[in-house]
């Protein structure tokens, strides 16, 4: 029997059909079985109406991506199979009710009667999309006992009668498979040889990232898709000493982690463009007062309200730029769940060590994908722990809260009430003791000293392998990607790099400040052309390229071509692979070498 090394399954219903949690299931029983998984979900801002989908690649190795297009479809209603069938191929499997117009699909066919099987098994109709994940649980070879207790444990807060009927629902699905598809093997995997993994979504990540990085103070106002890091940390943070507070708007939010910054806590906030929007003017009180905030920013697809339930990255220019006066911000870019963990306390770590706002640009593809990741070893997890004045001076002398330090790095600064460190700040500007100076060699001094704060960070983000993914040399052209569109891109790479052609890359995971080390040796490795993938429709990132190098692309003759779509969707692979595929056109016979 032949089995598989690697699937990919959608699944698909109407809103409210229970779609993530079929694929929930699956992922949580992949995971505890020792596979790789990423997700992807798919839905309307409706509770019900209109189609959800949902799709997962599970894999014996590491997977960057939910995957491309489906191998298996799971169409738990006929508008799914008119939905989904041009996804499939001929090699494809689907899913369906048996009332569905399959006729002219040349795919394999697995007609399953949802409805009747779990009102057999149950009584009423349902728990039909666990029915659908028993199926499928089955056809894929996973552990029966591992997967009827995910069942249990995930439904483990409903009453007994409830975990009972759900637990039945997904054996009797299970028994279908194996009664009336047992010959269908093509969709087994072999057996995966990793221990067990956790499964988490990207939300969950930053807040467990701010966790470990010692954030013990949360003020935020819910918004889609952003909501579950307030919800956690709402849980968490009372039970280790902390505080959470939903507040009445985005502005009140910022301002509230702006006192407790200043009071000498590690704080936090969540939001998506519009809340980011409402804070640009608290973000320029945090830099001009120098006090370290950081702000999670869960991009959706904009402008105004738009569509908040799907993915975007056109919140980078409004991260970079968005103040009045310059207002210096560092800005890191996660590209993966484990990204969303470690670039939490990264973020937390910068602003604390350089007392700088730091914004950290999510999405809502990353937000709510779930990923397999490896129990992370708190030992090797860095944790900054911002120096702070004792009290030493007596009153003899005023605080200098804002001295100049040396290489732009951020001066010591105290808590409200430390004897001798009473000092006054605010969004005035400022002599170095925090009263307010309007003078012209003040005012020059201290935007260069802002100014420098950004060198500095730029200056530590270089000693840090882990903010760039790249692979410079000699080749004729390069693709950079950021956050999100991240992982589809470097597949695509990988898939290109395999088939014989010469494409160096870089993902960075600092924005801004720009890497300029990395890039500038990107744009003078011999490159003729620098592929920008991202997910606007504005270029952002390949614009702010062609503004902040334009010296050195035309140096060096280096052409920025942006790769963009914005249809609410992230990137594929395969859609990164084919339009790369499209715009090499004549460069591909002089870029192709023998593997």
């Amino acid at each position: 029997m032949m089995q598989r090394e690697s699937i990919v399954v959608r699944f698909e219903g109407s809103a409210g059909d229970g779609i993530l949690s079929i694929g929930t299931i699956i992922a949580k029983t992949a995971a505890r079985c020792g596979f790789h998984a990423c997700t992807l979900s798919s839905f309307l801002a409706e509770v019900r109406g209109g189609q959800s989908s949902f799709q997962l690649k599970l894999s014996r190795r590491e997977v960057s991506s939910p995957g491309d297009a489906p191998e298996v479809v799971i169409a738990l209603n006929r508008v799914a199979v008119v939905n989904q069938a041009r996804a499939l191929d001929n090699d494809g499997t689907l899913l369906h009710p048996p009332d569905a117009d399959v006729a002219e699909i040349e795919a394999t066919k697995l007609p399953v009667d949802y409805d009747a099987i779990c009102t057999l098994a149950t009584g009423a109709t349902r728990s039909k999309n666990l029915v659908a994940a028993g199926v499928l649980s089955r056809l894929l070879g996973l552990d029966p006992a591992v997967a009827t207790a995910v069942v249990r444990q995930s439904f483990g807060k409903k009453s007994s009668e409830v975990i009972e009927a759900a637990a039945r629902a997904f054996e009797a699905g299970a028994s279908f498979a194996e009664s009336h598809f047992g010959e269908c093997t093509k969709l087994q995997l072999k057996p995966a040889m990793a221990p067990p993994r956790i499964l988490i979504s990207g939300n969950e990540a930053v807040a467990l990232g701010a966790i470990v990085a010692g954030v013990r103070f949360f003020a935020g106002y819910p918004i889609t898709p952003a909501s579950e890091v307030m919800e956690m940390l709402a849980k968490h943070l009372p039970r280790i000493g902390g505080r959470a507070l939903q507040a009445e708007d985005e502005i009140a939010s910022l301002g509230m982690c702006i006192g407790a910054a200043f009071g000498g806590q590690k704080t936090l906030t969540a939001t998506s463009g519009p809340g980011l929007s409402l804070m640009t003017e608290l973000l320029g009180l945090a830099s001009m007062a120098e006090l370290p905030i950081v702000i999670v920013d869960v991009q959706r697809a904009g402008p105004s309200t738009g569509m908040p339930t799907k993915d975007g990255q056109a919140d980078l220019n409004l991260a970079v730029y968005g103040a009045h006066g310059d207002s210096p911000r560092v800005v890191l870019a996660p590209q993966s769940v484990s990204d969303c963990f470690n670039d939490t306390i990264r973020a937390i770590n910068i602003a604390h060590e350089f007392h700088i706002p730091v914004v950290l640009l999510s999405s809502q593809s990353i937000s709510h994908r779930m990923q397999t990741v490896a129990l992370p070893s708190l030992d090797d997890v860095r944790v900054y722990e911002e120096p702070l004045f004792q009290g030493s001076l007596n009153g003899a002398e005023p605080f200098r809260r804002y001295e100049p330090a040396a290489n732009g790095t951020a001066s010591i600064r105290s808590i409200p009430g430390t004897p001798g460190g009473m000092y006054r700040t605010g969004g005035l500007e400022h002599d170095a003791t925090g009263q307010p100076g309007f003078d012209e060699g003040l005012r020059v001094a201290n935007v260069a000293r802002r100014r420098e704060r950004l060198v500095a960070v730029n200056r530590a983000f270089e000693n840090d392998p882990q903010c760039d993914q790249a692979v410079l040399g000699s080749h004729a052209v390069a693709v950079l990607s950021w956050g999100s569109s991240a992982g589809a891109a470097r597949e695509a790479v990988d898939s290109l790099r395999a088939q014989g052609f010469d494409i160096g890359f870089l993902f960075p995971r600092v924005v801004w400040p720009l890497p300029t080390t990395a890039i500038e040796q990107l744009l003078a490795s011999g490159i003729e052309t620098l592929y920008v993938c991202e997910v606007n429709d504005t270029q952002q990132f390949a614009q702010m390229l062609r503004a902040s190098f334009a010296v050195q692309l035309r140096t060096h003759g280096v052409e920025v071509v942006g790769v963009t779509q914005d249809n609410g969707s992230p990137f594929s692979a395969r859609e990164v692979q084919q339009r790369l595929q499209q715009l090499l056109g004549e460069q591909t016979s002089r870029i192709r070498q023998a593997v």
